[in-house]
């Protein structure tokens, strides 16, 4: 039987070292590292059954005062209702909520560990974003988003979402790009979870919004082909007669096509994928499925698919 499909959340990597943040307060039982202004705020919530779980205290906007706050509800009717995301804006005095959002699971604790970039002026704007991890709970990349937030004329403004695994300065000019994942294969073909074909999309900040711009990241994506082709080579060596022995080298492949497209030259891509698909059969069963998934990518939907993120697209 073919194994179920493993959960894969995307969440946050590690990032690199930045300027002083402001401070990631880790609640527990109290709001005391809140600052007073805020208090009043949270009380009020917390009479509505709602705990100040996390929160992120900064000027986001460079005149107000900001603390973003994830609350969790003591007695939930529905999962979908057990946390809140807010945004509390005040002037040194009283405070008040700006933003609210209640229909996703939120922390601030991404990849497990304090985020260093939370709360920093991440794309030059002169405006500092919050990052924060969400989830439907759902069994997909794309279920488990990433959304970031600027705060601007006293409104919070969403300015990316999506699966971004991390975010990184690659051309190395103090603005952070977007390492998206490319969720549109996704259990392609019934190919199980853990065997997706995947890739990474580079967004930049460009005339302010975040576009896709992988292409002019050639240093990057000769990286990850890199890394691609050393993985195929391991899931090459777990190759059996069993039908389903060769996933991790299909998915593998396909990712392989996906990253060259990203970088600019996806016909390379199909020529390198249709090598590998070719090689390292060890049925007819597996044989046959990889001509499917060759027709597929030549001709199909897939072959649409390839070629339709277009340069300078906005994320949003």
């Amino acid at each position: 039987m073919k194994r179920l499909a493993i959960l894969i959340i995307i969440v946050l990597g590690s990032f690199p070292s930045v300027a002083p943040a402001p401070s990631a307060i880790q609640i527990n039982q109290t709001t005391s590292k809140v600052s007073a202004e805020f208090q009043p705020e949270i009380s009020q919530l917390a009479a509505t059954g709602l705990k100040l779980k996390e929160a992120v205290e900064a000027s986001l906007d460079g005149t107000g005062h900001h603390l973003a706050a994830i609350f969790q509800r003591q007695k939930p009717k529905a999962p979908n209702e057990a946390f809140e995301l807010r945004i509390i804006e005040g002037d040194g005095h009283a405070s008040k909520t700006i933003f609210k959002r209640d229909d996703f699971f939120f922390s601030f604790d991404l990849a497990g560990e304090p985020n260093k970039l939370n709360a920093t002026d991440l794309n030059g704007d002169g405006l500092k974003e919050i990052i924060v991890q969400s989830s439907s709970g759902g069994n997909c990349w794309s279920c488990n988003p990433t959304e970031i937030y600027c705060v601007r004329n006293h409104k919070a403004e969403l300015i990316a979402a999506g699966p971004i695994q991390r975010l990184a300065d690659l051309n190395r000019d103090s603005i952070q790009e977007l390492l998206v994942t490319d969720a549109r294969w996704e259990s392609y073909d019934d190919l199980s979870h853990a065997a997706s074909p995947g890739a990474v999309m580079v967004y930049a900040w460009r005339d302010g919004k975040y576009v896709y711009a992988s292409h002019d990241f050639a240093t990057f994506y000769a990286d990850e082909i890199k890394r691609l082709r050393a993985m195929i080579e391991e899931a090459k060596s777990q190759i059996t007669p069993d039908e389903y022995s060769d996933e991790a080298y299909v998915g593998l492949a396909i990712g392989l096509a996906m990253t060259y497209a990203h970088a600019g030259d996806a016909e390379r891509g199909l020529k390198e994928m249709e090598a590998l698909m070719n090689s390292n059969s060890k049925s007819p069963a597996q044989s046959k499925h990889r001509a499917t998934i060759i027709e597929d990518f030549r001709k199909g939907d897939s072959a649409k698919k390839l070629r339709e993120m277009k340069h300078g697209d906005a994320m949003m």
